[in-house]
């Protein structure tokens, strides 16, 4: 019975910690609410959220959530749009693995790609790894959908990977607005 207390004693603190540890950003129009890492670094874009591990992790690897479609060249669809991933497999690109998943309660498409060729920093620099990708694919009411990727390169993809699944388990997006019946 002591060895239960002292366990139970020595696990709050670090319960407590995973949940003082994170950030939920809520999207402005409310679409969705995101929870990442507390220490994670947030930067918004046009139609996406992008997330960042601390410290140089961060520059090797990122989680972006995006909303599509982004205009008349973007693919209109989720098959289109994982049509265009596939479009460099064989070529400049390797599909490691595909299937589905749950994210916000929707069924998703999941890709994990890794690039073949050798990439390089702006300064000629190979990068310390293939660039890998893992996408989740799901659609949104009103003919859009979302994108769910981690991008990374070496050690810095694999490290982000476990945050990675805990993002898109957090993941919820607004529940569809009701259609009144004429």
């Amino acid at each position: 019975m002591k060895y239960f207390i002292f366990l139970a004693a020595a696990l709050a603190p670090a319960a407590a910690m995973a949940a003082i540890d994170s950030t939920r950003y809520a999207h402005p129009h409310g679409d969705y609410t995101l929870t990442y890492p507390s220490d994670w670094k947030r930067s918004m874009g046009l139609q996406a959220l992008l997330v960042r591990p601390p410290g140089p992790a961060g520059r090797d690897a990122s989680v972006t959530l995006e909303s599509y479609p982004l205009g008349k060249d973007s693919p209109a669809t989720p098959e289109s749009f994982e049509a265009d991933l596939r479009a460099d497999v064989g070529r400049i690109k390797k599909l490691d693995s595909e299937g589905t998943a749950m994210v916000a309660g929707r069924k998703a498409r999941r890709l994990a790609l890794t690039t073949t060729a050798v990439l390089k920093t702006s300064y000629g620099v190979p990068l310390p790894g293939p660039r890998r990708e893992l996408h989740l694919i799901f659609p949104k009411e009103g003919g859009r959908f979302y994108v769910l990727k981690l991008v990374g390169v070496g050690a810095a993809f694999e490290q982000a990977v476990p945050e990675f699944d805990r993002i898109a388990a957090g993941l919820t997006l607004a529940k569809p607005s009701a259609v009144p019946e004429k």
